[in-house]
């Protein structure tokens, strides 16, 4: 069993990994984090069955659908297409890979990465696109269809060129090719040439802000994960729930916000979060 080092303060809850020792802090900030992506996406069963729709043909070594994801920062966009990825290599014989491009955005960053993460050995610096496409191909012959999601897609230098490569690897080889583009830029801003759009036959799928109630949901669970019980009252939850949806809709900002209270709460050795926590900005 994890072993939990007592402190005094609203922070606790319960570890992630079993057979672990762990202070209440670390499972705080666990949980809190806005890069730990929660077990199942909140209020967007909607958009997760659509993008699981586009990939699914995969699975019977079809040709998928093509989808561009956008919505402004915050509103789920990556939580969504990494938890339908994982679903997809863990149940069925598709591959998933998820690239971001802020780390890769160049045609043969990009690329490279992709062969990476197919298991092939890192190819030396400054090899040439066409040996980098003639070894995604052969993976592709040689094993299975592929699901690519590029995040920050509108940080991409060479779009045109990419979108094109993968899309020529799609109709040459054996085995299909999907592509699920992240955006937080709407469709008519994402640029692309005439060939490549028509080439990429790509369907859209717009990620709206998060509501209250959904701010609420979202909130409550990493409560109940990360703080000691009885110590966030439901009101504060509220609080920092209408004010994020009316200022942003912005989970990251929610997240945020909780993590501030609870520092606060905590430094002050306080057993339970106020009114006064919850407001936004608030670091008095």
């Amino acid at each position: 069993m994890s072993e939990i080092i007592e402190t005094e303060g609203v922070l606790g809850g319960k570890p992630r990994v079993e057979g672990t020792r762990v202070s209440a802090e670390q499972i705080y900030e666990m949980y809190i984090k806005r890069e730990m992506s929660p077990d199942e996406p909140v209020g967007r069963e909607t958009e997760i069955q659509r993008i699981a729709d586009a990939v699914r043909p995969l699975t019977r070594g079809k040709t998928p659908e093509n989808l561009l994801l956008y919505g402004p920062a915050g509103v789920g966009k990556t939580t969504c297409v990494k938890h339908v990825f994982d679903r997809l290599e863990e149940n069925t014989r598709a591959k998933s890979v998820y690239i971001n491009a802020w780390q890769y955005n160049t045609r043969s960053s990009l690329l490279t990465e992709l062969l990476i993460q197919l298991g092939y050995p890192a190819p030396r610096k400054g090899k040439p696109i066409d040996e980098l496409l003639s070894k995604l191909k052969e993976w592709l012959d040689k094993n299975r269809g592929v699901a690519v999601a590029i995040d920050e897609f509108d940080q991409l230098q060479e779009k045109t060129e990419i979108i094109y490569d993968l899309q020529m690897l799609n109709q040459e080889a054996e085995n299909s090719l999907g592509i699920v583009m992240v955006s937080n830029q709407p469709p008519q801003k994402v640029q692309l040439d005439p060939r490549s759009q028509s080439r990429l036959n790509c369907q859209t799928l717009q990620f709206n802000s998060y509501n209250a109630p959904q701010l609420q949901d979202i909130l409550s669970k990493r409560v109940e994960q990360a703080f000691k019980p009885g110590t966030v009252p439901d009101e504060v939850i509220e609080e920092i729930a209408e004010q994020v949806a009316e200022n942003s809709g912005d989970c990251r900002e929610a997240l945020e916000t909780l993590l501030r209270a609870g520092r606060k709460a905590d430094s002050e050795s306080r057993s339970k979060l106020t009114h006064k926590d919850a407001v936004l900005g608030d670091s008095d």
